[in-house]
Order: C-alpha cells, then sequence, then structure tokens
C-alpha cells in the first residue's frame, strides 16, 4: 500500500473512532440548504468541520475543497474531471475521510482535491452506486433510495395518483454524463438538443452557437432592439448574459414556462447543448436513478374550467386550495416556511398567511410574479433584515409557532418584484421583501424589467389602463 495512503488511514483511525462506517447512503433523508431558492445541496460533516455537501450527478469521482482537511495528504495520482459546460479540470488526488451526512458517517474515498477555503463536498456519482435520488421541492428534502428497474419506478408512478411522467435519461458515450433530450421555444424560433441533466448548477445554461443558428436572440441583443434610454434601465444589465425562453418541453406538454438561461458565448465543447437544472426539473417532486436511466416528475393534476383552476393529488377531490401548499418547521432564528404553487398565475398572485394565536404588526405573505406552475419559495419568518427595515413587525411576528394559508389574490405586490417573501406594515402601507435571486443573479428589479419587455412583444411595456369597478348593487 502506498505511504501516503497508510498515513492518511492510520490518522483516520485515530480521528475517526466511535461511529460505524457505510458503504450505502440508502436510507437518509436530510433537509436541503434553507434559502428562497432551489438548491440541490445539504448540510453534513467532515470530522469536526461542518461542510456543505453538494450532489452532482454529472461527476464521476467525489471532490472536496482544502477547507474541509487540516492537512490534506495528495498522492502523485492526477485526475481529470470533464465539465459538460467547460474545460477538463485536472486535480490532484486526496483521501476523504470522516464524511458524514443525515448522521451517517461513510467509509473513506478517494476524491479530487479542490482549492477553497470554505468546506465543500461534492458527491459523484461513485458515491451513487444502486442510490436513486428523490427531491421534494414543496418540502425543500432530499431522500436517497434504492434504485429499482423502470418497470419498478413506472408502477410506483401510477400508483401515485397526480400527474406523473417517467422520462428516459441517455448517457454521453465519452463521459457518461446523463442526457436529456429538450426542445426550447423563444417567439417562433425552437431549438431541440440533448443537454446534461445538473443537479449542481443553480440555473440552466445553453451554449450560445446552436441556439442562434435557429434563430433565438439574446436578453442583450433584444434590449439593443427595443432602443430605450439608457437610463431607463439598471446599469447591471450591460452585462446582461442570458436568453430568455418562453417554453422548455422536456417532452410534448411537460416543461415549464418563462425561463431565462444562463448563455455560454461558445460552441458546445462536448457536444451537449448546455444543462438542465432545478428551475426546469424542480418545478415537480423529482427521482433521478441513474442505474436505469429514469427521470421520474411528478406533481398534483390541474383542472380548468374557464377561468377556475383546481388541483388534486391521488384520491383527494380537485380544489382551488390544494393549488397551494404551505409547510413549516422551528427554526433557531423563527420559522421556517416552504410555499409551493402547483397552479399557473397568469397575471402573478399574492398568498397571504395567517398565524394562529398572534397579530402581527403587519401583514405577512408571498408574493409571485406570472409564470407556470411548480414554483415554491423558502424563507425564514422573520427574516433578519426585517429586523432592521420594519423593527416593531419583525419582533410582533418573532414569536410565531405556525402559519396557515390565508388569502390569495390573483395580482403580485408590485413593490417585491420577482418571487418572495413580503410585509406590509398595517398603518402606512410601508414594505419589506425578501426576494428570490434572478436565474442569472441580476437582482430582482432588473431580472423583472428585461422579463417583462421581452415578453410584451419585444416593446416597452405601456401603463394598463385600471379594471372598472363593479357597478353598484
Amino acid at each position: 500500500m502506498r505511504p501516503w495512503l497508510l498515513a492518511v488511514l492510520a490518522a483516520s483511525c485515530v480521528r475517526g473512532s466511535g461511529p460505524q462506517a457505510f458503504d450505502t447512503l440508502v436510507g437518509l433523508e436530510a433537509p436541503l440548504l434553507a434559502g428562497p431558492g432551489l438548491r440541490v445541496a445539504i448540510q453534513g460533516q467532515v470530522f469536526e468541520v461542518e461542510a456543505e455537501i453538494v450532489i452532482d450527478v454529472a461527476t464521476p469521482m467525489t471532490m472536496v475543497t482544502t477547507g474541509c482537511l487540516d492537512r490534506p495528504m495528495v498522492s502523485a495520482a492526477r485526475v481529470t474531471i470533464a465539465d459538460p459546460m467547460g474545460a477538463d479540470e485536472r486535480l490532484p488526488v486526496t483521501r476523504l475521510a470522516g464524511l458524514t451526512i443525515a448522521g451517517r458517517r461513510l467509509t473513506p474515498m478517494e476524491a479530487g482535491l479542490i482549492e477553497n477555503r470554505d468546506c465543500v463536498v461534492v458527491l459523484g456519482t461513485d458515491r451513487l452506486g444502486s442510490t436513486a435520488l428523490q427531491l421534494d421541492p414543496s418540502h425543500r428534502a432530499l431522500r436517497f433510495v434504492a434504485a429499482r428497474s423502470r418497470e419498478e419506478w413506472v408502477a410506483w408512478a401510477e400508483g401515485q395518483g397526480g400527474e406523473v411522467q417517467v422520462l428516459e435519461l441517455t448517457r454521453d458515450p465519452t463521459h457518461d454524463w446523463p442526457l436529456l433530450a429538450a426542445r426550447l421555444s423563444q417567439g417562433t424560433s425552437s431549438f431541440t438538443g440533448a443537454f446534461a441533466l445538473s443537479t449542481r448548477e443553480r440555473s440552466s445554461r445553453v451554449f450560445e452557437a446552436p441556439v442562434r443558428q435557429q434563430g433565438f436572440s439574446s436578453t442583450a441583443d433584444l434590449l439593443q432592439a427595443l432602443a430605450l434610454p439608457s437610463a431607463t434601465l439598471p446599469a447591471e444589465l450591460s452585462s446582461f448574459q442570458g436568453m430568455a425562453m418562453d417554453r422548455v418541453e422536456l417532452s410534448p406538454g411537460v416543461g415549464a414556462q418563462g425561463l431565462s438561461f444562463s448563455l455560454t458565448r461558445s460552441g458546445p465543447v462536448h457536444g451537449v447543448a448546455g444543462a438542465l437544472a432545478a428551475d426546469v426539473w424542480g418545478r415537480f417532486e423529482v427521482t433521478i436513478d441513474l442505474s436505469s436511466n429514469v427521470l421520474l416528475l411528478h406533481r398534483p393534476r390541474l383542472f380548468v374550467a374557464g377561468q377556475r383552476l383546481r388541483c388534486a393529488r391521488g384520491a383527494q377531490p380537485p380544489s382551488e386550495d390544494a393549488c397551494f401548499e404551505l409547510q413549516q418547521v422551528s427554526s433557531g432564528p423563527g420559522l421556517l416556511v416552504t410555499a409551493t404553487v402547483w397552479r399557473p398565475l397568469a397575471e402573478g398572485g399574492r398568498l397571504y398567511l395567517d398565524f394562529p394565536g398572534l397579530s402581527p404588526e403587519c401583514r405577512i405573505g408571498f408574493t409571485f410574479d406570472a409564470g407556470d406552475r411548480g414554483r415554491s419559495t423558502q424563507h425564514v419568518l422573520p427574516w433578519s433584515r426585517l429586523f432592521q427595515s420594519m423593527s416593531r413587525c419583525a419582533q410582533s411576528l418573532a414569536p410565531a409557532k405556525t402559519a396557515a394559508l390565508g388569502l390569495f389574490e390573483d395580482s403580485p405586490l408590485r413593490e417585491c418584484p420577482g418571487i418572495c417573501a413580503f410585509a406590509q406594515d398595517l398603518r402606512s402601507g410601508r414594505v419589506s421583501c425578501e426576494c428570490q435571486p434572478g436565474p442569472l443573479g441580476l437582482p430582482a428589479d432588473a431580472e423583472r424589467q428585461v422579463l417583462e419587455r421581452l415578453r410584451a412583444g419585444k416593446k416597452p411595456l405601456e401603463p394598463q389602463a385600471p379594471e372598472p369597478a363593479d357597478p353598484d348593487p
């Protein structure tokens, strides 16, 4: 055995004595890291060091940052990690011991070593083995379950009720990445290609060259065509590198509407057209089983009758209330609340919360801009900045032990563009927001201005006339 490996194993025996080590993740469940946006990352440890554990189904080897290890010992070997969206990266190899996820310590493993002061572990497919991933966005939870055959997943899905789609993943012939066919639409232009399935990316990405050949325009192109005075747009838009999609389809009728993809300004490096992240498939309850090449998408069924929208799952009768889901757990600084909307919002919407036994000095809720179904957001109530902006509101909300769904309005709160938690003072009407970042990392207001202009026929929005008042009885 190589001397460096003997030394690391000896150190592991001294520090790691105690918990039994396991080779499998099957049976574990962990909450996703808290935050407004959806990320496939959970909390873990490397011995006593707190670690962020990122799950990556497109990485064949686990990677660890130097911030997780006291004195990382490195072998003479190097490993090449290929990125579907970029150049290959050569990393030194170390031995990762003491990795604990959801209370279970894993057996030591070889891992690529990345220079970074923060402690981050990227869990690759070498540790997934015969493990399938189940992601529940409405509960913000990740489960590791035993892999099954495609036929078993289809039978399981048929018993779940609601809308279920079982999609087939293919594999990149060189790097074994899971690939998914997708059709992108922008106006009258469309593009169909193979995209890498990504559980690591924050937002979906596309290479510029192939979609431009099909007539797609970048956001920067469309903004220039509007010929708007520069003073009307935020400064951040000068570096806006994105492409607004009207629709992304994973199969006929299954996908998401109104998404912005990050734009990679080159042609495909490894042949894939881009990467599909949680902003596309995270609008469903998701099962990813790489051993049987299955992507299973599940959500409540939608019933449309005129202007009335109802949702249903399983044997429950359809109802309007079933289109909204609220999950909550106690958090150190307050109440961690996740809101999910399972119906489309043509004009956007505002979901108010009630707090049984409590009367806060402000109105609390979530606001969503116009968009497709399956969007979720998560916030601690009260959020930290609320104590600075509206201290009396935050202090009156702090004792809350539970929250309940209240009134829903078919219009967003204009003071909080995007998807946000909001607080509105009952006396002054003053508003404070905590919003999700835009898909390209722009401030929410900049993102809203871009998308409003692009989705309004490439023209600046004109003020809408107020709705006529109801006639007197």
